[in-house]
């Protein structure tokens, strides 16, 4: 597939990068999101960071956020691309603090079954935010969760998709990165 990346600033770009080796990846920054265009791109990623908070900042994303609520190609976001996908759809977000951002492998336990889990209830996952989804928007539901809440979310209409951990970070040890190629396989099919 085509696959535009947004680099919302993550640290380690050659991670996802890997994940995403199969594929022609673009990498765009943030202020150039709207330069995507559905012709030429078969999907979007939109990247981990941790530069500042969504919250009270929507205004330097606009672009993005623009971008994920009138695109029509399918979007993945992860971590704080899941979380710009709740916000520009009216889902809140809480900041459980910085003492509070686990740097480890997490369990996720699968609520609502997707081809996507190959017949797993439970996968660990590489979990590093310290901003936790509070509220979905009603056309969201949420596919696995962990103790800190929905980890893996999914539009009930448009081709959206939310995972709230890590899939290219500690992807010998994990399930997270074998779900993330389910999906990715599985948006190929169309």
């Amino acid at each position: 597939m085509r696959v535009a990346l947004v680099n919302n600033g993550t640290k380690k770009p050659e991670k996802l990068l890997q994940l995403l080796r199969d594929h022609t990846v673009t990498v765009f920054d943030t202020s150039n999101a709207l330069d995507i265009t559905e012709d030429d791109f078969d999907l979007i990623v939109l990247s981990g960071s941790s530069r500042f908070p969504i919250d009270k900042n929507e205004w330097l994303l606009l672009p993005e956020i623009d971008l994920i609520k009138s695109s029509k190609l399918p979007i993945i976001g992860i971590c704080y691309g899941c979380e710009l996908i709740v916000r520009a759809f009216g889902g809140s977000l809480i900041d459980h603090g910085e003492e509070s951002k686990e740097r480890d492998l997490v369990r996720v336990d699968v609520v609502d079954d997707d081809p996507i889990f190959s017949g797993r209830k439970d996968f660990d996952a590489y979990d590093a935010h310290r901003w936790v989804i509070a509220s979905l928007s009603q056309e969201f539901k949420v596919l696995a969760r962990s103790v800190h809440g929905p980890e893996i979310i999914r539009h009930s209409i448009k081709p959206l998709f939310g995972f709230q951990f890590h899939p290219e970070k500690m992807a010998d040890q994990s399930f997270g990165d074998d779900v993330f190629f389910a999906l990715l396989k599985s948006l190929a099919r169309g």
